[in-house]
């Protein structure tokens, strides 16, 4: 009886020893080296009240996919219609519907509509050309554009997540509030505007090819030649700061997104000794890519980020393997995050910040000294309580609670919840 008491009190000693040294990293930060070969130094994790950090709720701008879901669609409409030598009159789109006009075979049209784009719903309008012809809208079904919109929110809560995992910030709390709004908690964020910038950036990368034989001044004017753009790309002076940007007159045709790319990794240029984005795409986008750069050789592609002009090279041969790189004098940090959002992927409609608040770490710290001393009045008052009125068996009750107290915090330090 005496040796199983004896082993009982060995076990619980050894136990209530492993789980002090278990706490001894969320009480301070000085451990011998040793310490983390032998012992877990998990600590315990503290919330945004306690550690400080950053809150936010962003809303998604669903509305904006269906448009951009509605531009390709116009898009891929023109290039069928070309295709099967329908002439368009008017091709437009009107937020979330398109106008088409022309003059053609109309049985054409209605077997194109029927067999790749039955998801909408056709109505006929008066004919504006003198000579007949024919003016149809084309609107998204509505069960389409709820998915649209479902899809878009729960794809940007998905990219939101995976650019915080990346960017490296220990238990954050990303999740849906409502239909379209996602909350997220930051703990321990050093630089919230960073985070913001990094979180809220829709990085859609694209490539374009520039029209060479445009007038780009007249462009300016506002004369832009029917199937262009204008984009700027943004020069910062290294000396003076002065920010300068750069009209390109650009084909507005989208060679290849985002959608084909691999990987993004930062690389450093042994020229000029600055960080670029290095860029590989997976199968599809390398092939793609070989074709755009062998069809286009002497033309200049332009690499766009979020309708930016980060360069716009010539391209001198067919480039195969599937590589490429965006430059344009990023600092260390700026071309980390690029890669993050990138290999991240694009969000699919942009969001805006609802709510932000920012929780300082002078604050978190008043909330755990302020919390540790009412604690420990609390504790003091009971254990003082139940010795005077229960005397032997009130501190008993008392080392038991204090155990029990210590191996709860220990359990949550190394399960870090």
């Amino acid at each position: 009886m005496l040796r199983s008491l004896k082993w009982r009190f060995f076990l619980y000693a050894a136990i209530v020893i492993f789980a002090v040294l278990l706490l001894i990293p969320s009480l301070t930060s000085e451990l011998p080296s040793w310490y983390g070969k032998v012992i877990p130094t998990e600590k315990i994790h503290l919330g945004l009240d306690l550690q400080g950090g950053m809150h936010l709720v962003l809303e998604v701008e669903a509305e904006k996919a269906v448009e951009s879901y509605m531009e390709r669609f116009k898009n891929n409409l023109r290039e069928d219609l070309r295709e099967r030598g329908i002439p368009v009159g008017q091709l437009d789109r009107e937020k979330d519907r398109i106008v088409l006009e022309s003059s053609g075979d109309r049985g054409k049209l209605d077997r194109l509509l029927a067999e790749r784009y039955g998801m909408m719903r056709v109505r006929e309008l008066p004919s504006s050309q003198a000579g007949g012809g024919w003016r149809l809208e084309l609107v998204l079904d509505s069960k389409q554009e709820e998915q649209i919109r479902k899809n878009a929110v729960d794809q940007a809560l998905e990219t939101i997540r995976n650019r915080v995992d990346q960017f490296g910030v220990s238990e954050p709390e990303i999740t849906l509030q409502g239909t379209d709004r996602i909350l997220i908690q930051l703990p321990g964020i050093k630089d919230p505007q960073r985070a913001i910038n990094l979180i809220g950036q829709t990085a859609l990368l694209e490539f374009k090819l520039l029209d060479e034989e445009g007038d780009l001044d007249e462009a300016l004017k506002g004369n832009v030649p029917p199937g262009d753009i204008i984009l700027y790309q943004r020069s910062v002076d290294p000396k003076t700061g002065a920010v300068k940007k750069i009209p390109y007159l650009l084909k507005e045709r989208t060679m290849m997104t985002g959608e084909v790319l691999k990987d993004a990794r930062v690389q450093i240029d042994t020229q000029f000794n600055e960080p670029y984005v290095a860029l590989e795409f997976d199968d599809i986008g390398a092939k793609l890519f070989e074709q755009i750069t062998g069809a286009n050789v002497k033309k200049r592609l332009a690499i766009i980020l979020d309708n930016n002009v980060y360069s716009a090279p010539v391209i001198q041969e067919r480039i195969a393997g599937g590589r490429a790189q965006i430059t344009g004098r990023f600092t260390m940090e700026e071309a980390k995050d690029l890669a993050i959002v990138l290999r991240a992927g694009a969000l699919p409609a942009p969001v805006k910040i609802i709510e932000q608040r920012s929780v300082g770490p002078s604050l978190g710290q008043d909330s755990i000294e302020k919390g540790l001393w009412s604690t420990a009045v609390s504790a003091l008052l009971v254990v003082l309580f139940m010795i005077f009125y229960y005397r032997l068996a009130g501190a008993v009750a008392d080392i038991a609670l204090v155990l029990n107290v210590i191996l709860t915090l220990a359990a949550l330090a190394l399960f870090r919840a």
